[in-house]
């Protein structure tokens, strides 16, 4: 299985671009996976953005991707509860596990009808801090799966 987690806009924030390509290295050891970015929609009115970058992720998504929303509004999980829950994704037929990261003006009802919802925070965060906690996360969930000594309780 490929983890792909698929994002509106590049990276502005030079730290921020080393954490992600620093917890991307550590989780390709574990697993192929990528970032894949989508163009923003800058210059456009927050609902119009929203439906434009929506379009774009839409079109990303492929026939039998199994898609995880980041959203608000989304289940508030663990870091165990994610590592079991990449683990069930892994025991069927997966061949790509997409996690979804819309945008500063977030994404439609389209894209959150596309799968599961799930929420880092009940806080609002800038999305592209989101990109770096989740791939610390994903991370994180690998060495749950492995047994190692990264997470502590």
């Amino acid at each position: 299985m490929k983890l792909t987690l698929l994002c509106v806009g590049k990276l502005r924030s030079a730290p921020l671009r080393e954490v992600c390509a620093d917890y991307l290295a550590r989780l390709q050891r574990y697993v192929p996976a990528e970032v894949k970015e989508v163009k923003a929609a800058d210059g456009m009115a927050p609902e119009q953005a929203r439906a434009v970058e929506s379009e774009r992720l839409l079109k990303a998504i492929e026939p039998g991707d199994r898609v995880l929303v980041l959203d608000e509004r989304g289940a508030q999980l663990s870091s165990r509860e994610l590592a079991e829950l990449m683990n069930k994704h892994e025991l069927g037929n997966v061949k790509r596990a997409v996690f979804v990261l819309g945008g500063a003006y977030g994404m439609s009802d389209a894209i959150r009808g596309k799968g599961k919802l799930l929420a880092l925070s009940r806080l609002t965060l800038p999305h592209e801090l989101c990109r770096a906690l989740f791939l610390e996360q994903l991370y994180r969930a690998r060495t749950i799966m492995k047994g190692e000594p990264y997470h502590h309780q």
